[in-house]
């Protein structure tokens, strides 16, 4: 491949990328673009968590992005029936801000599984989850 068609096309990835993250960015604050990014990582830290492990499946991958693809659907839900509704913006920032805890405390257990060294990240992991327990 030419080495004009390569940077053409990093260039056109870029542009597409830039101009969804401003769109993001400009209707629903950072905490949103925030949460695709964590999903992204922990996506990809799973998959790679799986082949690490000898646990790579298509099948558990695709439930995974499905998931993750319905979380948003929920989340982009939140945000339009607020802004309906109420004409504010804290509850869709509230939800998303409580799934990119989630999606950190997945990020952390995967590179666990990778067997990285977390240090005091484990200690952080330990006390959200006993929030998230009710304790």
């Amino acid at each position: 491949m030419d080495g004009n068609k390569i940077v053409f096309g990093i260039k056109s990835v870029g542009t597409a990328v830039g101009s969804i993250w401003s769109l993001i960015v400009g209707a629903m604050g950072w905490a949103f673009p925030t949460l695709i990014i964590m999903m992204a990582a922990d996506y990809i830290t799973g998959v790679m968590a799986g082949a690490a492990n000898g646990g790579l499946s298509s099948s558990v991958g695709r439930r995974g992005f499905l998931k993750k693809v319905y979380v948003l659907i929920l989340i982009g839900s939140v945000y339009l029936l607020e802004k309906v509704v109420l004409g504010t913006q804290h509850l869709g920032d509230g939800v998303t801000i409580a799934y990119i805890i989630i999606e950190f405390i997945s990020l952390a257990e995967n590179g666990g599984k990778l067997g990285v060294n977390l240090g005091p990240i484990n200690n952080i992991i330990a006390v959200l989850k006993e929030k998230g327990d009710g304790k």
